[in-house]
């Protein structure tokens, strides 16, 4: 049917998107179910005349890591293996059974990992799923609503081996941990780079994420589809107040959602024989997985991000298209400062009249765990069918703005290709970065920073800065006055900065 290309070209032929909004306290979906629901709509979104066939064949289930499993609490219990109680609720017998890793990056990694076993031969047809159901655990914590979600396997999932750790011991004493507070380091670093002073800028990712609101608004798999004002967005109330400057609660990713993805990957000889329709497949015309310089602390600056520049060029190289050839683009936007370096990264203005959301982004559409981009690429999936012959791209991102992964997309039938990420890897790994000073003494400049907020009210402010003596960066935190940073010029202010024996203190000179 499809003799244009290899018979074993990896192809997407079925996505799905689910949400909650309405179930009452303890009446939402356990993680399992919502897999499997979603995991049916993908198949049948297929258009293989029978199911059970395509059921059949499924010889690869992975399932993206939830928040339960990446560091967060699991108070209805923990399941061994989500790829088995999947694959056993759709009636599945797959070989394969994988657990993806901790970022938001792995569900287009994960896509293009699998299609790259497709195309070698060693799966015939590979489903991907992932899912949130943190909305339906907080409600029944506060309802006092024991849930039992646990649930035992004969044996282990596979993973990809040990995890990355993203932070070190001396950024976590200083508050580097939780992306509230890393993001915002980010996002004054832009305004300073874009030359703008601070108010100036807060309107101006008011403007940003406003448009992102609209999207949500009209997207009905997101969880919060309201449309709201830049002014809104920005300014802070007892309901928006500040967490990390300058971001107001509805500059963040919203993590208390119900919602659930799943995408169904095979070969074009298994979808020829299983019978799915020419119409119903999606190509993966260009791939790349990088990431930046681990550490945040050891990051060459904090308004770009060469790994996204790298492996957004080497994946719209490989599909042989340019930006001004997508019609289709979603890029990771769990704060507004992500959305931003991503699309300085890729050639995108800020305001590119295609957009930079599909969904509506984190904040609005829903931030689900490690799995927004499946949403995304479902939603491009959807949309090269609607549109054949366009392009959609898809930047995926985990961690600290650390680990990225991208995906062009077309229903034009492409031979699969795909570099060993390593090979462009080495560039980004040989930048150099610069040095870091653990117990930094004397007089500095703020090179970036934040203030961490507590309930609405400043609690204290995260430097990093450069030492004047010899140019190496510190870390450092303020409490006097962290208000003082708030809605003024801060970057390149002048500090001194002393060691203690729990953090580095600093004071605005």
């Amino acid at each position: 049917m499809n003799s244009s290309v290899p018979p074993r070209t990896p192809v997407l032929v079925g996505a799905a998107q689910w949400v909650d909004r309405d179930s009452a306290p303890g009446e939402g979906l356990s993680p399992q179910r919502m897999l499997a629901t979603v995991a049916r709509a993908a198949i049948a979104d297929s258009g293989a005349p029978y199911d059970a066939d395509v059921v059949g064949a499924i010889d690869a289930v992975a399932v993206v890591r939830l928040f339960q499993d990446s560091g967060f609490p699991a108070p209805f219990g923990r399941q061994r293996n989500l790829p088995d109680a999947l694959a056993r609720r759709i009636g599945a017998r797959p070989r394969r059974l994988l657990y993806g890793p901790v970022g938001g990056n792995s569900p287009q990694m994960l896509v293009n990992l699998l299609m790259d076993d497709i195309a070698a031969g060693r799966h015939d047809v590979a489903l991907i799923a992932g899912c949130e159901a943190i909305r339906t655990q907080s409600r029944a914590e506060k309802a006092g609503i024991e849930l039992d979600w646990s649930e035992d396997s004969p044996s282990d999932p596979e993973t990809l081996g040990p995890e990355t750790r993203l932070v070190s011991r001396h950024e976590m004493a200083h508050g580097i941990a939780l992306p509230v507070n890393v993001y915002p380091l980010f996002e004054n670093a832009l305004a300073h780079h874009y030359g703008r002073d601070p108010v100036a800028h807060r309107q101006a990712i008011g403007r940003l994420m406003a448009r992102f609101t609209a999207v949500a608004a009209r997207n009905p798999f997101a969880q919060l589809p309201v449309e709201r004002s830049a002014e809104e967005l920005i300014t802070p109330t007892d309901e928006n107040r500040y967490i990390g400057y300058p971001y107001t609660k509805y500059l963040n990713s919203n993590m208390f959602v119900d919602q659930a993805a799943a995408l169904l990957l095979m070969s074009v000889a298994t979808a020829d024989r299983l019978g799915v329709p020419l119409d119903r497949r999606v190509f993966l015309h260009g791939s790349a997985d990088t990431h930046d310089h681990i550490l945040v602390s050891s990051r060459i600056d904090y308004h770009s991000s060469p790994a996204i520049r790298i492996g957004a060029a080497h994946a719209l190289a490989e599909a042989g298209v340019n930006v001004a050839q997508l019609t289709h683009i979603d890029l990771y936007s769990c704060f507004p400062s992500a959305v931003e370096i991503a699309a300085d990264a890729i050639g995108l203005d800020h305001d590119d009249p295609r957009g930079l959301t599909l969904t509506g982004g984190l904040p609005y559409s829903g931030g689900p765990g490690n799995n927004y981009s499946l949403h995304a690429i479902a939603e491009v999936a959807w949309r090269c069918r609607a549109q054949p012959g366009s392009f959609g791209f898809v930047f995926a991102n985990g961690g600290y703005l650390t680990k990225h992964s991208f995906g062009v997309w077309s229903t034009t039938p492409r031979p699969f290709t795909r570099t060993d990420p390593a090979t462009y890897q080495r560039e980004i790994d040989a930048m150099p970065a610069p040095t870091l000073d653990e117990r930094p003494e004397g007089p500095g400049r703020i090179e970036t920073f934040t203030v961490v907020h507590d309930r609405g009210r400043p609690a204290f402010a995260i430097v990093i800065g450069r030492l004047d003596a010899n140019g190496h960066r510190f870390l450092a935190q303020i409490h006097d006055s962290p208000e003082a940073l708030i809605d003024t010029p801060a970057i390149g202010r002048p500090v001194t900065v002393r060691p203690t024996d729990t953090v580095n203190l600093a004071r605005l000179a």
